[in-house]
């Protein structure tokens, strides 16, 4: 129970020592553009606020006094909290941008205890400007690496500062503003802590959900059977694989096939050999075809094939000798003939033919070899292109 604890306790702290890191590498890849979003929005929240700070503590000193160092101080610091609400606007790296931020809080830090030394004066509003400080950090959405580095070297650099030159400042005014920054570190690293924490739980969720529902849309797209795409997918996808082919300044090709009598095989081997077929067949055509086209399924034993490749009966050959080493087909193929038959159909890169249209000139010429029983080639109405139909044998 011991060993579970600690190894429990060692693995949150894995999680909430970095803001960029996960313990899956699709889970990095997924959280960069939402943590870089949100890393950016801190940055710039933050330089918002120091930004208007300054600006009233300038007008508020300019009011009281004729300090002009501590209102040329408070002039830079607006200057360099406008800089880095602009510059963040335009960084995409994550690190630059906590760099950004340290920088804005290093940098304000070093102001304030100069203006202390130059002073000789602890006030409490330079006290509470320095809370401030340690209050915003948790603004950006730092995991307790980055927090620690921009704490301690802000802690490091006060108390460097204001102890160097004994009996500059008054020791209680000091020992007050150690025990401020101990209670602010604290709060700070519980609220860092608890952030990050939280913000990497939910970015879990939402890639588990992300994943889900792509896998869900993926399912629906597809043929439970065969793994095919289905018409859903033809509808959704023709206008992208039409622009690939125009882009590649090819041919979009369109192809349906089916299975010669396939009623009777289903009616002499039955629905599960006859199914094992249809499933071979999606996996090979899937296999050859890869990221050349798609393979679908119209229904039954209808297949469509939607590619910009100028050779489709080559891949068709191809596909039917891979589906001869499959099972089933054997099986069959040692008692009766198997053949698959195909319509084609064609639209040059210059022309704008619709998948219905497509379709519906491949599948006349696919019913007319069934009815004359003859492979041959159909002059269209499209200019430049032919329907041209075929049968292998497996």
């Amino acid at each position: 129970m011991l060993w579970g604890d600690t190894l429990a306790v060692r693995s949150y702290f894995s999680d909430i020592w970095s803001a960029t890191e996960f313990r899956n590498a699709d889970l990095d890849s997924y959280a960069e553009r939402q943590i870089r979003k949100d890393t950016r929005q801190g940055v710039q929240i933050m330089a918002a606020l120091s930004l208007l700070v300054n600006i009233v503590v300038w007008l508020w000193v300019a009011s009281q006094s004729t300090n002009s160092l501590t209102l040329y101080s408070h002039v830079v610091l607006a200057i360099l909290s406008l800089h880095v609400l602009i510059s963040a606007r335009f960084v995409d790296d994550v690190r630059a941008l906590h760099g950004l931020g340290m920088v804005l809080l290093i940098v304000s830090a070093l102001a304030i205890t100069f203006i202390a030394h130059r002073t000789s004066m602890l006030s409490i509003g330079m006290m509470a400007a320095i809370i401030m400080l340690f209050i915003s950090i948790p603004l950006i959405p730092w995991a307790l690496r980055e927090a620690a580095i921009v704490v301690g070297l802000t802690i490091l650099l006060l108390t460097s500062s204001l102890i160097s030159i004994p009996g500059r400042f008054n020791l209680e005014a000091i020992w007050l503003l150690q025990l401020l920054v101990f209670g602010s570190t604290l709060i700070v690293a519980i609220l860092v802590a608890r952030n990050t924490a939280v913000r990497k739980q939910d970015m879990q969720a939402r890639f588990e959900l992300d994943n889900a529902r792509k896998e869900m849309e993926l399912l629906s797209l597809k043929d439970p059977l065969t793994g095919a795409w289905n018409r859903r997918y033809l509808d959704s996808h023709f206008p992208k694989m039409a622009q690939k082919c125009r882009d590649k300044g090819k041919a979009l090709h369109v192809a349906v096939l089916d299975i010669d009598d396939f009623k009777g095989i289903n009616d002499t081997y039955g629905h599960q050999v006859a199914d094992q077929i249809l499933e071979s067949l999606g996996a090979v055509f899937s296999e050859q075809l890869g990221d050349e086209g798609s393979f679908i399924r119209l229904g039954g034993d209808e297949f469509l094939i939607l590619s910009c490749n100028d050779d489709l009966e080559a891949l068709i050959s191809r596909a039917v000798a891979a589906l001869h080493d499959k099972p089933a087909a054997r099986t069959i193929a040692a008692r009766r003939e198997i053949s698959l038959s195909a319509g084609f159909a064609s639209a040059g890169p210059t022309e704008d033919a619709s998948p219905e249209k497509l379709y519906m000139m491949a599948d006349k010429a696919l019913y007319s070899m069934k009815r004359e029983r003859q492979p041959k080639k159909i002059i269209d109405d499209l200019d430049d292109t032919f329907n041209r139909t075929g049968k292998w044998k497996v």
